[in-house]
């Protein structure tokens, strides 16, 4: 697991509007059995301000971060990463740091 994987939301009740989830946990707390992530959410159900809610691009499809429903999930739920944000790092730590202010 590293910071800005993208993994499958498995979450049944969650996972068609938020198919996936960005990990943003550092690795200085690898050894927690959560991890912090942030949904990516369909453009059909969300409209977001480009600050706080970069488009993340997963497979050719274009999803938002929503950035103000970050939460901890327990890392064994995740399986494996399908593709990494690393490349869309800067847009994400200032959508953290914009939600912070």
């Amino acid at each position: 697991m590293a910071q800005f994987d993208v993994y499958k939301n498995p979450g049944s009740r969650t996972s068609k509007q938020a198919p996936y989830l960005v990990e943003i946990q550092g690795r200085f707390v690898d050894s927690l059995a959560t991890c912090v992530v942030i949904p990516l959410v369909c453009k059909k159900y969300f409209s977001g301000a480009t600050v706080l809610n970069p488009a993340i691009l997963v497979n050719g499809v274009e999803y938002l971060l929503s950035t103000a429903e970050i939460t901890a999930v327990l890392r064994t739920i995740l399986g494996r990463p399908v593709v990494s944000a690393q490349s869309q790092r800067s847009e994400i730590i200032a959508a953290i740091d914009r939600l912070l202010l």
